[in-house]
Order: structure tokens, then C-alpha cells, then sequence
């Protein structure tokens, strides 16, 4: 057993995540125990990642090349956005349009993250967020017609298969009161016959390109449609996610 030790204070919560390397990610207070900051721990060492100029943060998962993601304040600490820890450097990964808060849930290989975007109490739109792009709420990308709203993403494997919250839609957003379901948000190609099977759901690729979201900008900046429209292109040609499964039973 080794102890991690702590960032100055007295208490530190559990280890939510630890990857093949032997890297582990935690919270400890500083000082006082009036903040607590998320940290890596690495063959001994233990890093301070920091905040976005608030008082607290809090690292969720990490994936094996030490990439961590969470949540931290803002300045103020009213408010709280998903971050995406690269090398130590902390992004921004903002929220859901309309929403003033998110949070990172999970991580994969690729770097491509996922959480919920919230009023700063209840999760309303889970999202994905992967380098190039900003975040994308993943209601856009399931079948109209579902009778769900997903609300919160929990993990993303390497596949880029999404684990999901999804409530009724007309729901009264109270994450104490669970009223949702666990979906699984399966991508497929715009050639897999699962994503031909349904048309509504199918969003026909475009010409291959690599680049990515960024440089698509025209002479004048992409709007909310356009960007959105790029996102499904992109998804669409390499992991498009368009089905949702909900259990048999509940």
C-alpha cells in the first residue's frame, strides 16, 4: 500500500481513476481545507493541475498517455466547465450553448472527451468534445423521435461507443430524482448497413478530408448551423453516432 499523500491539506478524496502506467488521479485540499485542487500522482510525485482562476477542481478519469479530464471553476467559483487536462495544460472546453455549467465524465485514447452540460445543479445535454471542434451536445446526433433527452455521458471507449443518461423528454431536471434510462450510442459509418437501416438517423458523408473543424472556416466565421453541419460530416465519416439502444427492460 502506498499512501499519495496530500497538496497541503488534511483531506483528500478517493482515487476515482488510475491508468496501465501506474498514474493515479485524485482531489486534496490545499492549506486550510477551504479548496480542493485535482492532482496527478506519478511515481511519487503529486501535481497540482490547477483551476480555471477559481477556488476548486476535481479530475474524473484519465486515459494512458496521462491526459486527465474533470471540472474546474471559473473566476468567482460561481461557475464550473468541463476541462480537459493535456501535459499538465489545462483547456477550457466550455458548455452546451445556453448552459453555464459542464462536466467532463469520461476519456478515451483518442483524446475525445465526454460529460453533461448543466444549469450548474442538473445535468441537460450530455456532449462531446474532441480536439478541432467545440463541444457538441450529442441530442443533435440521435434519431429524432427517440422520446429521450440525453442528459449526461458517463464514458467513451476507443471505439468511440458512448455510455448515457437519457430522460424523457419533458422531464423536470432533478439528478436526485433518477427518472433516466442508460443508453449506449453506437457509431457507425455512413456505409454500415445498421446506419442504412434507418434513414432518419443516416447523415451522408462528405468527401474525405483530415482537416480538421478549425480549418473549414470560410471568409466570414461558421454559424451555430454551419458548425453543426461540420460536426456531422466529420462524424459521419469517421464515427457517427446515430443509434440509440435502451434496454428491454427498465
Amino acid at each position: 500500500m502506498i499512501d499519495l499523500g496530500n497538496l497541503g491539506g488534511t483531506m483528500a478524496g478517493f482515487g476515482p481513476c488510475a491508468n496501465h502506467r501506474g498514474q493515479v488521479i485524485n482531489a486534496s485540499t490545499l492549506p486550510g481545507d477551504s479548496v480542493s485542487h485535482a492532482f496527478i500522482w506519478d511515481d511519487g510525485v503529486m501535481t497540482d493541475l490547477g483551476t480555471l482562476g477559481g477556488h476548486n477542481s476535481e479530475a474524473i478519469w484519465l486515459n494512458d498517455a496521462g491526459d486527465v479530464v474533470g471540472s474546474a471553476d471559473l473566476p468567482g467559483s460561481h461557475l464550473h466547465h468541463a476541462v480537459f487536462w493535456e501535459h499538465g495544460k489545462i483547456h477550457d472546453l466550455g458548455t452546451v450553448s445556453g448552459d453555464p455549467c459542464s462536466r467532463g465524465r469520461g476519456l478515451n485514447a483518442r483524446g475525445q472527451v465526454v460529460g453533461g452540460s448543466s444549469d450548474c445543479t442538473n445535468f441537460l445535454h450530455a456532449f462531446l468534445w474532441e480536439e478541432g471542434g467545440p463541444m457538441l451536445d450529442l441530442n443533435t446526433v440521435i434519431p429524432p423521435g427517440s422520446g429521450f433527452q440525453l442528459t449526461n455521458a458517463f464514458n467513451i471507449n476507443d471505439r468511440g461507443e458512448i455510455l448515457a443518461k437519457a430522460a424523457p423528454l419533458g422531464f423536470t431536471p432533478n439528478d436526485d430524482v433518477d427518472l433516466g434510462h442508460l443508453v449506449l450510442l453506437v457509431p457507425c459509418d455512413s456505409d454500415d448497413a445498421g446506419c442504412e437501416e434507418n434513414d432518419a438517423a443516416t447523415i451522408n458523408a462528405a468527401p474525405h478530408s483530415s482537416a480538421p473543424i478549425n480549418s473549414l472556416a470560410t471568409a466570414s466565421p461558421l454559424t451555430p448551423r454551419q458548425q453543426l453541419a461540420a460536426w456531422r460530416t466529420r462524424l459521419a465519416r469517421q464515427y457517427h453516432i446515430s443509434v440509440v439502444e435502451t434496454p428491454r427492460h427498465q
